[in-house]
C-alpha cells in the first residue's frame, strides 16, 4: 500500500481480488470457496515443487512446509456472505 498506491487501488477495485481482500481486512476471515481454492492451489504448487526438486532433503523440507502452511490456512476463520444465499436472489 505504501510502496505503490496505484497497485493497492487496483487490487481493491479488482473484481476477483477486491472482495477477498475486503473480507480479510474487515473480518480477518475468508469464504469457504476461497479456502477451497487456496488449499488446492497450495497443494498443487508444492507438489509440483517437490516433483521438480532433485534433492531428497529439499523434498522433505518442502513437505514439512506444505503441512505447516496447510494447517495454518485451513484454520483461518470462515465468513459466510448473506448476499450469496439463495433466499436473497
Amino acid at each position: 500500500m505504501r510502496s505503490s498506491p496505484r497497485f493497492h487501488s487496483w487490487l481493491h477495485h479488482h473484481a476477483t481480488f477486491g472482495p477477498i481482500i475486503a473480507n480479510w481486512e474487515q473480518n480477518r476471515a475468508v469464504t469457504k470457496q476461497v479456502k477451497k481454492r487456496g488449499a488446492v492451489l497450495i497443494v498443487i504448487s508444492f507438489l509440483f515443487s517437490i516433483w521438480v526438486v532433485p534433492h531428497l532433503g529439499l523434498k522433505a523440507m518442502l513437505l514439512v512446509m506444505l503441512c505447516l502452511l496447510l494447517t495454518w490456512f485451513i484454520r483461518l476463520p470462515v465468513i459466510e456472505l448473506v448476499a450469496e444465499k439463495e433466499e436473497n436472489h
